[in-house]
């Protein structure tokens, strides 16, 4: 049976593993599983992309609207706030509320 040391806190017998790092997180390297952005079309709202995975990016959603045919976009990221500039507002509104509901 170990005896337990009261200067130290310890038993003798057993061993002690530092915590080093056990706690302590890169909070770039780890991606925070909720991470949220809202989507603008022209200033104009249209849904939440909610990344599910560690490997999606907000930028997947302009991608995804050029695999869909939709060129002359642009897009800028503000802190949550994803606003993408077209002059086909209403056909890339349309894409993007299918989109980020089946997302």
């Amino acid at each position: 049976m170990p005896i337990y040391n009261s200067n130290t806190g310890a038993s003798s017998g057993s061993q002690q593993f530092p915590l080093l790092g056990l706690f302590h997180t890169d909070s770039e390297s780890v991606k925070d599983a909720h991470d949220a952005y809202d989507v603008y079309v022209n200033e104009e709202y249209v849904g939440k992309k909610i990344l599910i995975t560690e490997s999606e990016e907000v930028e997947d959603v302009v991608d995804f609207l050029k695999k869909q045919g939709v060129q002359n976009i642009s897009a800028d990221l503000n802190g949550d706030h994803y606003v993408i500039r077209t002059k086909d507002e209403d056909h890339v509104k349309h894409i993007l509320d299918t989109y980020l509901q089946n997302r």
